[in-house]
């Protein structure tokens, strides 16, 4: 098979691998299209603590069930698949509570496991049971590899919950700030305010969802709240880039018994904020982590897309074929639209 090896950061190969086996119990999938994330590019540039050289990037996928080693796991061969990249233990107290994002022996594909930057891949059984969403046959693999994100937007917006009528304020308005504006929307919020700089994605923001997207470059954080919420401030607030730190400065714009969301990963330098723990008691505000998703969000991702009730087709900016990954790599990395997809067979363009 043909796979996208990563041997160092920088180092970026595509290359011919013997094709892995089937694993007892498990799966042997075709991968039919896998986006590109930002840690994928991070990764690449930077590395990362849990990866082992040389390793296969990807954790936003589709693929094809090719052989299958369980009869009793409501899989058939032939059927498409949406792949939730965690590999859980299934018996700890995380799991067992439904929290298998956060399993204390979890293992991720495309992180410490190869992932989907590649022809096929190998899933062992413990995936079987949690880790697959049965797809339509005529889905669409491009449009559901976005199931994960969605998936990680679903589990922050399930600790800083959106109600109807809120305002929501989103720092950042690529893919993740897009669909958590998305999700919004869904949910009843009253007015949706979006943070973003790059022309390109205000004005897809503008045309495909109902918020309000403002220039900080052009016009002042504080100022565009307290106009577009007549004083009240934000009822939640999303961080959706790890550019904008969750400050006390942004924490001061949450309206009482407002949330806040720590979605993105904090930058290096930004990890220690000073939060005013008086104004979260007397306004109750809340601050929440959230870190992935779990296996039952990915499966409730994957039944928006295929239903419409999310419409997401727009952020697919970028396709490539995985012979043109560094193509798509690079209109991630470069921010020339929103989504990159490395797709099955030879499509290359948009």
């Amino acid at each position: 098979m043909r796979a996208a090896l990563l041997r160092a950061p920088g180092l970026l190969e595509l290359e011919d691998l013997p094709d892995p086996a089937l694993p007892k119990g498990g799966a042997l999938l075709e991968i039919k299209a896998c986006a590109v994330c930002g840690t994928d590019i991070k990764m690449r540039d930077q590395g990362h603590r849990d990866l082992v050289y040389p390793t296969v990037l990807g954790h936003e996928m589709v693929g094809r069930v090719l052989e299958l080693d369980a009869s009793r796991s409501g899989l058939a061969e032939g059927g498409l698949v949406q792949i939730w990249p965690g590999i859980a233990c299934g018996r700890c107290r995380p799991c067992l509570r439904g929290q298998d994002n956060l399993c204390q022996e979890i293992k991720i594909m495309g992180f410490n496991r190869p992932g989907g930057f590649a022809d096929l891949m190998a899933l062992p059984a413990q995936c079987l049971s949690r880790g697959l969403s049965p797809l339509p046959e005529d889905a669409d693999c491009d449009l559901l590899a976005l199931s994960e994100p969605l998936a990680c937007c679903l589990n922050g917006q399930s600790q800083a919950p959106v109600s109807r009528g809120d305002y929501v304020l989103i720092l950042g308005g690529g893919p993740i700030g897009a669909l958590h504006a998305l999700l919004a929307e869904m949910n009843g919020a009253e007015k949706i305010i979006i943070l973003e700089k790059l022309p390109n994605r205000i004005r897809l923001l503008k045309k495909h969802t109902s918020a309000v997207v403002f220039n900080p470059e052009a016009e002042k954080l504080k100022d565009v709240i307290e106009a577009e919420t007549d004083g009240q401030g934000a009822d939640v607030i999303f961080s959706a880039t790890p550019e904008i730190p969750l400050d006390c400065d942004i924490l001061s714009l949450l309206s009482p018994g407002g949330r806040a969301c720590v979605f993105s990963g904090p930058a290096p330098g930004h990890h220690e904020e000073p939060i005013d723990m008086r104004r979260i008691h007397y306004k109750e505000n809340a601050v929440s982590g959230a870190y992935g998703c779990t296996s039952s969000q990915s499966r409730f991702a994957a039944d928006l897309l295929v239903s419409g009730r999310i419409r997401a087709d727009w952020l697919i900016t970028k396709r490539s074929s995985l012979a043109g990954i560094d193509e798509a790599f690079a209109h991630s990395a470069k921010r020339l639209g929103m989504k990159s997809i490395v797709c099955a067979g030879k499509r290359i363009g948009l």
